[in-house]
């Protein structure tokens, strides 16, 4: 529920506790019995007005480290976020990259099997009756492996 409640709000509060934390233990502890004097009526409540203002006091700096580090994780969270978002971005220019090139060199090694199968279609017989290959189909074959091999590398 209170991170509905805008930040400056929650300051306020917790200085305002804070504030009359401190003001009230220095009132109680040094004034006070001074005040009694004029007010006899305050006397009773002496001890109740010292626990209480040491107790919004304690409460008080309680309240202002847990807002502080709050506040501090939240600023650890929104670096973290900005790390993530910046990697992101440098990770998908390098997806790009990395596709483009490997789209590429599919394309290239795609356009070298339509050459080689087009220059085995121009050796009329490829296998003979014997079923021996005609030795330009193994020119064409050992220089296409030699070609893919090359591209592969790269």
């Amino acid at each position: 529920m209170l991170s509905f409640v805008p930040d400056s709000f929650l300051l306020g509060i917790i200085h305002l506790i804070l504030a009359v934390g401190v003001v009230g233990s220095l009132v109680s502890f040094f004034l006070l019995h001074r005040l009694v004097r004029w007010f006899p009526a305050l006397a009773p409540y002496h001890l109740l007005i010292q626990i209480v203002s040491i107790a919004l006091l304690v409460l008080g700096v309680y309240f202002k480290g847990g807002f502080d580090t709050e506040a501090s994780w939240r600023e650890k969270v929104r670096i973290a976020e900005e790390k993530a978002r910046i990697a992101e971005e440098q990770a998908r220019v390098v997806n790009e990259v990395v596709v483009t090139k490997y789209r590429d060199k599919v394309k290239t090694i795609k356009e070298q099997v339509i050459v080689y199968q087009d220059r085995i279609k121009e050796v009329e017989k490829v296998i003979d009756k014997d079923c021996k290959v005609a030795p330009q189909v193994i020119d064409i074959h050992n220089d296409a492996a030699k070609n893919v091999k090359k591209e592969t590398t790269k």
